[in-house]
């Protein structure tokens, strides 16, 4: 079996394709905003006094969306499994909000804030697959 250099070979659900390619260059750009949407999110996660913002009605429940949708999408726009990238950042969801709870000090776990992380996730899956559709 003949491939052109530049097809992709998928390997455990992520496209990898020949070097230099621009859909090689397009998943490497995708993976440095994928570590930094991830620092980002450790970094509001995990830090030990809730990060200082406006005090707007429902800011940190926006927050929390947008801090697993971004993740969701630039994994997935990176070229790694679908199932791997929800099913990690679903785990990682109540996990990170039984640790505000129980060892940060600073902090309080919050089921509501769990649902906004799922509800980040499931957007940034959604806003990959329209994106992927409308792609050529």
């Amino acid at each position: 079996m003949h491939r052109r250099k530049d097809e992709g070979v998928n390997i455990l659900g992520a496209t990898v394709n020949a070097v230099g390619s621009p859909a090689r260059k397009q998943s490497r750009l995708w993976l440095a905003v994928l570590v930094v949407v991830l620092a980002v999110q450790l970094i509001s996660l995990y830090s030990p006094e809730v990060p200082a913002g406006p005090q707007i009605a429902g800011i940190d429940k926006v927050i929390h969306i947008l801090i697993f949708a971004a993740p969701a999408l630039a994994a997935l726009m990176a070229g790694l499994s679908v199932l791997w990238v929800i099913g990690i950042l679903a785990v990682h969801a109540p996990v990170s909000e039984l640790i505000q709870h129980f060892a940060l000090s600073g902090r309080s776990g919050d089921p509501f804030d769990m649902l906004a992380d799922f509800a980040g996730i499931a957007i940034g899956v959604l806003a990959f697959m329209v994106w992927n559709r409308r792609q050529p």
